[in-house]
């Protein structure tokens, strides 16, 4: 059975300045949906508006035909990446698993994951900028939500992991479905079925990566 997340109605304003403005997305299990956007413009805040830790009087969330005012209360409808490293620093990765992972399907899928089996004991600190996005989007692959939101995945991650993140979302998209953003437009190009660009406080579907040239997101020439 396929789940649906459907935003809709989503506006928000800081200082007097609007940044979204009736936002309208639909995500299913199964896909990719990628969001881009010039700084501020307000991709993270659609984010968190949709995970429910960013309040505003307008907006709209339903998933599975129910609506929720904070989805993140719900433990298993979503679960969101911030930009920021979430994980404590003086702990090994066993101990995070243990942790994060109730199920031991899920323990078992991350410490014999080919990348991490042979780095256990390590402790969160010692990893690459890389690793720790891997790990920190593996643990949320492995809990039993719907959802994933991810902000800047690929942010402050070596070349190497950008393909590899890209490869882990689709090994997960079978049973989730994902909502992704960041500034680096050719991964989220090439990890997304969909994408839609905030311009002006509104997303806009984006067809073919030329209509990015259409609406100034990338100069003139860069797909066309």
């Amino acid at each position: 059975m396929k789940n649906l997340l459907e935003v809709d109605s989503v506006m928000i304003s800081f200082n007097d300045r609007k940044i979204l403005s009736d936002c309208y997305l639909k995500c299913e299990t199964g896909d990719i949906i990628g969001i881009l956007g010039r700084n501020g413009c307000g991709k993270s805040s659609l984010l968190k508006i949709i995970f429910g830790t960013l309040f505003t009087y307008n907006k709209f969330i339903r998933i599975n035909q129910k609506v929720y005012s904070h989805p993140y209360k719900h433990g298993n409808l979503i679960a969101y990446l911030p930009q920021h490293d979430f994980l404590p620093k003086n702990i090994s990765i066993k101990k995070i698993i243990n942790i994060y992972i109730a199920n031991e399907t899920g323990k078992e899928k991350i410490t014999s994951d080919p990348r991490l089996k042979n780095h256990l004991k390590k402790r969160i600190s010692e990893l690459s900028g890389g690793e720790l996005r891997y790990l920190e989007i593996m643990l949320l692959a492995n809990l039993d939500v719907k959802f994933i939101l991810l902000d800047e995945p690929f942010s402050k991650v070596e070349p190497l992991y950008k393909q590899v993140i890209t490869n882990l979302i689709m090994e997960y998209r079978s049973t989730k479905g994902f909502i992704i953003t960041d500034h680096d437009y050719t991964n989220i190009i090439a990890a997304s079925d969909r994408i839609i660009l905030i311009t002006n406080g509104v997303c806009k579907p984006i067809n073919t990566p030329s209509e990015l040239e259409h609406w100034n997101y990338v100069p003139i020439g860069t797909f066309s």
